[in-house]
């Protein structure tokens, strides 16, 4: 844990421990997503696709079923990770000017 400059000399970091908790929290949404999705659809760390009712998936089938199973789910969260990213660097930088 980090500890807060003496009063009088902010620097920067209350803006940079704000930083850092977004990057975390954003990161934490990442790893709990990537856990929620072994937990609810895999066996063993291996993927399950969900079964269909006509026995042995299609490839089209186990395409659109892993899409919706993990991929969507995952770039979501990656995609806001990003943003997350993004804004921290545009902040950083106007700060810097």
């Amino acid at each position: 844990m980090t500890t807060p400059p003496a009063a009088g000399r902010n620097d920067g970091w209350e803006m940079d421990q704000l930083h850092r908790d977004e990057i975390t929290v954003a990161m934490n949404w990442v790893i709990r997503t990537c856990q929620q999705i072994v937990r609810d659809r895999s066996h063993k760390t291996f993927w399950g696709p969900a079964s269909t009712s006509e026995g042995t998936p299609s490839p089209e089938q186990l395409m659109q079923t892993a899409r919706e199973d993990v991929l969507d789910k995952l770039q979501r969260i990656i995609d806001g990770a990003q943003f997350v990213m993004h804004n921290v660097e545009h902040e950083r930088a106007k700060r810097k000017q």
